[in-house]
């Protein structure tokens, strides 16, 4: 029986050194491709057990659906509602996000990280 979290996965699925089951990767991965996992604590929760993955087909498994999420979490605004609750004494700008999110795209580096909010976050610095 899954747990109660927004994932669908479950805690108890977990093996010893880190292994985990095919069954519970996959609970993993679909939550990614159906969106039940849009939030940064819980993506960056998934994407540890990504890379840390001991068996390198799970690891490629995880990047098209760990990347596509990345992408649904910042063009969904949900990037930019959680910097809002971050930073509430600081009015954060959509617009601010979407120049990053432009710069990002046309950056031939980009390709770095499947983590498209983080890319964002760094290019908000730098720039």
């Amino acid at each position: 029986m899954p747990s109660s979290s927004s994932s669908g996965y479950s805690r108890h699925s977990r093996g010893s050194g880190g292994h985990r089951s095919r069954s519970s990767i996959q609970q993993l991965i679909t939550s990614l491709e159906t969106h039940r996992v849009n939030t940064l604590t819980e993506l960056c929760r998934i994407e540890r057990i990504a890379s840390t993955c001991e068996d390198e087909d799970d690891a490629l498994a995880f990047q098209g659906p760990m990347t596509a999420a990345w992408d649904y979490y910042v063009s969904s605004n949900q990037l930019l509602t959680e910097l809002r609750g971050l930073t509430r004494a600081y009015p954060f700008s959509g617009d601010v996000v979407r120049d990053a999110h432009r710069l990002v795209r046309n950056d031939p580096d980009s390709n770095r990280s499947w983590n498209l909010a983080w890319l964002i976050l760094v290019k908000i610095q730098d720039e």
